[in-house]
């Protein structure tokens, strides 16, 4: 999809009743991270959620913007990961071609000015919503939660995610935020990242590791050390479906509730809906406005309204579009 700042200059302001003020960050710039040669995550998987957020911002019932996506610096990013990473992606970026881990996440041209993107767009909403610019905001090439603080991992370069966790909580001081993963994947980089750090309290729930990557997430696992008892991991069987969602991200909610975080990061991955290539899950759309409403209305009720979305995986466009089409309107009250 083409788009111009000029284009998307909707106004920040508009405000419809007591509905909610939405920043999405999608441009030219969000189409970048992207990977070769057939590879599932490509920007082909947003062609028609990118079309249905045009139509729908552009309406005249909408209280929702779309804002330009923002590059981070290199000191965004190593709020999470280590130099030596950093440099390791950039130079690789200048080469092109290999991997960047194993063999899931291939390294291209420009991978690395593509990657600052998804960082920079998530800490921009992150610094709009703190700000009070707008309510919410939703990152949807953002959410990438398998990267670790020094490796790639399952189409993961850099965690924006991760990075925003980090700032929230050295920069503007935050003592407790919550991170909800609803990802068909355990957002590994994010639970591992923060295992033994109290004030992170993580909420994921996804398809059970033993039948699926990365393989962890199991339920046993709580946290480490002072921050035992601040992680909740919800595992689901190969075929759950909305009411197996439903019951474990109503937990997830009760949960965070209990720690009274001060902002809520919602990871929102529609790789759990019926028909994803790569995943066993048979979600509905539903998933994700229940998931979407439930949080909105946790966070007016403990946070402020304070909550930022990032989209994750996905790899069948018509999920994409219904699933973030659900959050999008979630987040504005609709």
């Amino acid at each position: 999809m083409a788009t111009t700042r000029g284009s998307f200059a909707l106004g920040l302001s508009s405000h419809i009743g007591n509905k909610c003020q939405v920043g999405v960050s999608f441009g030219d710039e969000s189409n970048l991270y992207s990977f070769p040669d057939g590879h599932p995550l490509n920007n082909s998987r947003t062609t028609l959620f990118a079309s249905s957020l045009m139509s729908y911002v552009e309406s005249r019932n909408t209280n929702t913007s779309i804002t330009h996506p923002a590059m981070a610096k290199e000191e965004d990013v190593t709020l999470f990961h280590e130099k030596e990473y950093v440099e390791f992606v950039r130079a690789s970026s200048k080469r092109g071609g290999g991997y960047l881990d194993y063999g899931d996440t291939p390294s291209f041209k420009g991978v690395y000015e593509a990657s600052l993107y998804t960082v920079g767009s998530t800490l921009e909403g992150l610094r709009m919503v703190m700000q009070g610019k707008v309510s919410h905001f939703f990152n949807p090439i953002g959410g990438l939660h398998h990267a670790r603080r020094d490796r790639a991992g399952g189409f993961c370069v850099f965690n924006d995610a991760a990075c925003a966790i980090e700032k929230a909580l050295r920069d503007y001081r935050l003592k407790n935020v919550a991170y909800v993963d609803i990802d068909a994947h355990h957002g590994d980089g994010v639970y591992y990242g923060f295992e033994s750090n109290k004030h992170v309290i993580i909420g994921d729930t996804h398809e059970d590791g033993r039948f699926l990557y990365p393989g962890t997430g199991g339920a046993s696992e709580t946290g480490e050390a002072e921050a035992k008892g601040t992680k909740l991991n919800f595992p689901l069987r190969p075929g759950s479906g909305d009411g197996e969602f439903i019951e474990a991200f109503d937990k997830i909610v009760n949960f965070v509730r209990g720690f009274k975080p001060e902002f809520i990061f919602l990871q929102c991955g529609a790789d759990g809906l019926a028909g994803d290539p790569l995943t066993h899950l048979q979600y509905s759309s539903k998933a994700h406005a229940h998931a979407t409403s439930k949080l909105h209305t946790l966070a007016h009720e403990i946070c402020e309204g304070r909550i930022l979305a990032m989209g994750g995986g996905g790899y069948n466009p018509r999920n994409v579009e219904s699933a973030w089409m659900a959050v999008t309107k979630g987040l504005g009250g609709f």
